[in-house]
């Protein structure tokens, strides 16, 4: 994989070099065409569960990657899901759509060289995260509090574009963290006036997600800058906060983030509720991580 060259860093500085980083990238990774032409379906009133079913046999190792997920403890089907005409008739398009992306995400970035970081750890982070996520929203008792897995899982994925394009800084950043005791997120302003999370907010936005999952992936660090998606993003750092504090995995960071004061007030939470939630998440990460990154 290429690398952006550390000597012309002043490239990628600042907003601007952030949409240079961002386009350069989508020549590196980006989602298959089979994502856009599902999303087209089932977003039309008038597809047919065969439709979806068909579109996605044109593709077999997403078939086979989606059968696995489907099949996780995450889902906790009652019965083993065999073919894809089941799994979308039984999970429903809205989590197919779900799953599709996920796949397809954890594909465009397994060509990370190993020696960067661990995927199964940076994964196990993630998906932490996202099922924390959802179930701090419910209890919290926020609408669509279902759909705040996806963002949680997927907020961290600014720093898998870092380590893919910028290698060299980020050994560089990570020896700082080091030496310095800051977290990774600090460095990474210093250093590029912006962090993984805005770069994570930008691909997605760049890959036409919507704006209820880019838009908390990039406040994550920041919520109550947020406006619509506020919650979402309180939601998200906390959970992060948690799984950080736990050292559960690792998706970078070795010091505990700084967290915003006014997220659990804002969620109406306290800490013993996030204590209780996390642990259960952690219980749930473990099963599903297995499926998640086999190959």
């Amino acid at each position: 994989m290429a690398s952006v060259d550390p000597l012309a860093i002043s490239n990628i500085n600042g907003p601007g070099g952030l949409d240079f980083l961002i386009e350069d990238v989508d020549k590196l990774v980006s989602l298959p065409d089979i994502y856009y032409r599902l999303e087209s379906a089932i977003v039309d009133p008038t597809t047919s569960t065969d439709t979806v079913a068909r579109l996605l046999q044109s593709d077999p190792d997403l078939c086979a990657r989606l059968l696995r997920m489907a099949n996780s403890a995450f889902y906790s089907f009652p019965a083993k899901i065999e073919t894809v005409d089941r799994a979308v008739s039984t999970i429903g398009l809205r989590q197919i759509r779900e799953l599709i992306l996920v796949t397809s995400v954890v594909k465009a970035f397994s060509g990370i060289p190993l020696d960067m970081v661990n995927m199964s750890m940076f994964w196990e982070h993630s998906i932490s995260v996202g099922i924390m996520a959802r179930a701090l929203g419910q209890h919290a008792k926020l609408p669509n509090s279902e759909n705040f897995y996806i963002p949680g899982l997927l907020h961290d994925i600014g720093r898998l574009v870092m380590y893919l394009k910028l290698p060299e800084l980020m050994r560089d950043l990570l020896l700082q963290r080091q030496q310095q005791g800051k977290s990774l997120f600090q460095l990474e302003n210093q250093c590029l006036g912006y962090s993984h999370a805005e770069i994570g907010g930008r691909l997605l936005e760049f890959w036409k997600l919507p704006p209820s999952i880019y838009q908390p992936i990039a406040e994550h660090h920041d919520p109550v800058q947020s406006n619509e998606f506020e919650r979402v993003s309180c939601v998200i750092h906390v959970a992060d906060a948690w799984v950080d504090a736990n050292r559960l995995d690792s998706n970078g960071e070795k010091s505990d983030p700084l967290t915003c004061p006014e997220a659990l007030p804002m969620l109406n939470i306290d800490t013993d509720d996030v204590e209780q939630i996390g642990r259960i998440a952690a219980e749930k990460t473990r099963d599903v991580l297995r499926q998640f990154v086999s190959h």
